[in-house]
């Protein structure tokens, strides 16, 4: 049992507030250290006076019960209901997303006819790539029109050289509703021959941004006694007979661990136990918080862009989650740019500003009447999880050295390697702690992450 012990918490996301406020309701004693000045991890919020931006369109969906009963319960009943509306831009125009048979026939003549031709004459094409998984369930034709520039555009490498897990992730992420099933030709053309009536709604937080959620799981962590230490970049970890025995952040506060769960990126975690750095990368991004008069003439929620010409990958409105995200006569567009750390776009992002003002206004994301009040830039460390070709043999080889490290237990979209929803990073927390409350620090699993929540999708 843990009575007594000390759990200690790197990261202070979904994945670990989620575990760390069951933990501090079961007498455990929990502490939370985050780099940040701000919890929510990749689901934190950024407030400029009156407006509200999130890190890309972060909205709660899930068809698991516990997971939404513990969101409204952490919201206290400040939420509202929304449904989805999203968009790509292709061929010059816009389209819903996920493409319907209607948006299909709203493309060129000569790429619905090769459309059409992939429809009818499917073929397997064996490989374990993401081009490999795109070409066979969805045509050669969507792949060279929109998922192969999108893809190289957002990940900076060749579709080829990209897992097909990937492409699986995308899709799933794509569909939201399970109910509805777009995964082949086949699947979009009966959805829109024989559509089914499904209501998909979202929960968001009824004030403030995403992070209001967090915000509220780390006060609730502190009203159990319970510490959430922000501005706390972990320095050192002090290692003694396979196991982690302190975490030090900035300032040398050191905290004594009998257990500890690691949220935060496994290159970094394995650098401070002097561990070979694994051939794992994250992608980063820059977000353009641009502030704008009046409203918009698109309605999504969010929008892609895959043509390669454009600087930006996809944008999202707030206002068009809660009106309330903006102030009156203003509206607010969370521009995203991903990147790599340390590349030119990380390192001078103010340099590209311009360039995203423009080029929003060239494809009618902004109108002639939407002056720019603003754009303020934040940049966001390892946001996704890249998956090379090699990167489940490599990440297998990575959490067996670790694994020799006994009380040390992986949790979260970066600390697994995970590109999962908000909800998969609630389920995992949830269980993570169940496990620690029921079993203490004894026969944990190591990781929490896609083998066990991948068929819940």
């Amino acid at each position: 049992m843990m009575n007594g012990k000390r759990v200690v918490i790197v990261g202070a996301g979904i994945a670990g507030l989620s575990a760390g406020l069951r933990l501090a309701e079961a007498g455990i004693r929990v502490t939370v250290v985050e780099k940040e000045g701000t919890v929510g991890g990749l689901a934190r919020s950024f407030t400029y006076g009156d407006y509200v931006f999130d890190v890309g369109p972060h909205r709660f969906h899930t068809d698991d019960p516990e997971v939404l009963a513990f969101i409204k319960e952490a919201l206290d009943g400040d939420f509202v209901l929304m449904p989805r509306s999203s968009g790509v831009w292709l061929f010059g125009r816009y389209h819903d997303w996920p493409l319907s048979i209607a948006s299909l026939f709203k493309l060129p003549p000569r790429i619905i006819l090769r459309v059409s031709r992939d429809l009818v004459a499917r073929r397997r094409v064996p490989g374990p790539s993401f081009r490999d998984y795109i070409v066979e369930r969805y045509g050669r034709t969507l792949y060279e029109c929109f998922f192969r520039e999108y893809t190289r555009k957002f990940l900076k490498r060749d579709p080829g050289e990209i897992h097909s897990d990937w492409a699986r992730t995308g899709i799933d992420r794509a569909i939201i509703d399970k109910r509805l099933q777009m995964n082949t030709l086949f699947e979009v053309a009966s959805r829109a021959l024989i559509p089914r009536r499904v209501k998909t709604e979202f929960v968001y937080p009824g004030t403030g941004g995403i992070d209001a959620f967090s915000r509220a799981l780390a006060r609730r962590i502190e009203a159990r006694g319970g510490e959430v230490r922000r501005g706390a970049p972990v320095e050192h970890i002090e290692i003694a007979e396979g196991r982690i025995r302190s975490v030090t952040t900035a300032g040398g506060a050191t905290v004594p661990a009998d257990l500890v769960v690691w949220t935060a990126p496994l290159d970094f975690l394995c650098r401070l136990a002097g561990l070979e750095r694994p051939r794992l990368s994250y992608l980063s991004a820059v977000l353009y918080n641009v502030m704008v008069r009046g409203t918009l003439r698109l309605r999504y929620q969010w929008c892609y862009y895959g043509q390669e010409d454009l600087l930006f990958n996809r944008w999202s409105i707030p206002r068009h989650f809660r009106e309330s995200t903006c102030p009156p006569g203003g509206t607010g567009i969370g521009v995203e740019v991903t990147c790599m750390r340390g590349d030119a776009t990380w390192n001078d992002p103010e340099r590209l500003a311009g360039r995203v003002a423009s080029e929003m206004r060239a494809v009618g994301a902004l109108g002639p009447d939407n002056a720019i009040e603003g754009i303020r830039i934040e940049r966001i460390e390892n946001v996704y999880p890249v998956y090379g070709l090699d990167y489940l043999g490599e990440l297998e080889e990575t959490e067996r050295r670790l694994a020799d490290l006994r009380n040390l237990v992986l949790l979260g979209r970066t600390g697994t390697f995970w590109y999962n929803n908000m909800d998969h990073s609630i389920q995992a927390g949830l269980e993570c702690a169940r496990d620690i409350v029921a079993h203490g620090g004894d026969g944990l699993r190591h990781v929490y992450a896609r083998q066990d929540y991948a068929t819940r999708l």
